[in-house]
């Protein structure tokens, strides 16, 4: 394999990680508009909700490519945690505490040391630090998951991804629709451990026209189908979380907002994760990374740490949703969220341990 071809042939991978950062960053603009606007027949919440309904694939699609990354290669589980968890415990844990720290001197929230340790022990400190008490949870599963990768073929994959979508989705489903909660003990299964194992299925499941490969067969399907199917995926998906949060919301809930579509653990947010992973893989390798793309890929994590941070200090400056038209708001926003966010963790990179805590 020629430099060129070594040096491009996960550039899909960081592409993805990109436009999971911006989603993430979407969520968090538009969110709180579509859950706050009372009427839901107005321009303002569509463009609101479209924005948080497209944006949902965003935490899954971090889960599915760190399966895709890790569960598809051997590592030594003591090595394997120590790197890992470090990589993340370390800028996990003092985020954690610049977040208390602003919390406390804002709003008094924590209010003491002992509310502070409490917080953080049952999380998450704040709202979208959750994700470091998932990522560490995952890891801890990953010298019990990779040696089942390393031999499970398409049927013991999807055996459980029924166990998962039984868990999970189904779960929730009922709970939420219906207030009926299942006895059944299978925790295991839920949560985003199928997510996790999900990614590394579609890392190895051959596209069609090649070989079949660990355990694999290639997709019933051609090329130009399976990039169809994903594109479909993305638009169904997206489009039932939209128009699916609108019906909930005003049919069963009152016109108060229902959340149940917008949940990560859901069918529709899962046909959206699904497209945008397969379609990046075929579709997104075709050309070297932009050095703005290497950037921001790099910085993706302390993007993602300090960039509640930033929104908040830009609301400070007068540029919030609340502005202008959603429509006009929430993209610029979002873009100046990223640009900063970038700019904000290269100059941290530079200071002494800097690297460290992004």
């Amino acid at each position: 394999m020629s430099t060129t071809a070594a040096n491009t042939s996960f550039a899909w991978a960081d592409r993805l990680r990109n436009l999971a950062t911006i989603m993430v960053i979407a969520i968090h603009v538009s969110g709180p508009l579509a859950e706050q606007i009372p009427d839901m027949n107005t321009w303002d919440w569509w463009i609101s909700n479209w924005w948080d309904a497209t944006s949902r694939a965003s935490v899954p699609i971090f889960v599915l490519l760190s399966g895709a990354l890790l569960l598809t290669k051997d590592y030594a589980t003591g090595p394997f945690l120590q790197k890992r968890l470090t990589r993340v415990l370390i800028p996990g844990l003092f985020w954690m505490i610049v977040y208390m720290v602003y919390g406390h001197l804002a709003q008094k929230n924590p209010a003491t040391l002992k509310e502070a340790a409490i917080r953080l022990l049952e999380g998450p400190v704040h709202y979208h630090l959750w994700f470091i008490y998932l990522i560490v949870g995952l890891y801890l599963t990953y010298p019990l998951l990779r040696p089942w990768v390393r031999t499970a073929t398409d049927r013991d994959y999807w055996y459980i991804f029924a166990l998962c979508a039984g868990s999970a989705w189904l779960y929730k489903i009922l709970y939420s629709f219906w207030g009926l909660k299942m006895g059944l003990y299978w925790e295991t299964f839920s949560n985003n451990v199928g997510y996790f194992i999900l990614g590394a299925y579609l890392m190895q499941k051959p596209l069609p026209g090649e070989p079949a490969a660990n355990g694999l067969q290639p997709w019933p399907l051609t090329r130009r189908q399976l990039w169809w199917t994903a594109v479909g995926l993305i638009v169904v998906g997206s489009s039932v979380t939209a128009y699916g949060t609108y019906w909930a919301s005003t049919t069963l809930n009152g016109g108060k907002f229902h959340r149940y579509f917008y949940d990560y653990l859901t069918p529709n947010v899962g046909a959206c994760i699904i497209g945008w992973f397969l379609l990046a893989k075929m579709a997104w390798n075709k050309w070297p990374l932009l050095e703005v793309e290497k950037e921001f890929a790099t910085a993706s994590f302390g993007i993602y740490l300090t960039h509640v941070l930033i929104m908040d200090w830009w609301s400070q400056c007068g540029y919030w949703f609340g502005s202008t038209y959603p429509a006009k708001s929430i993209p610029i926003i979002v873009a100046m969220v990223a640009i900063t966010g970038l700019m904000a963790v290269k100059f941290i990179k530079i200071l002494p341990g800097g690297d460290k805590i992004t």
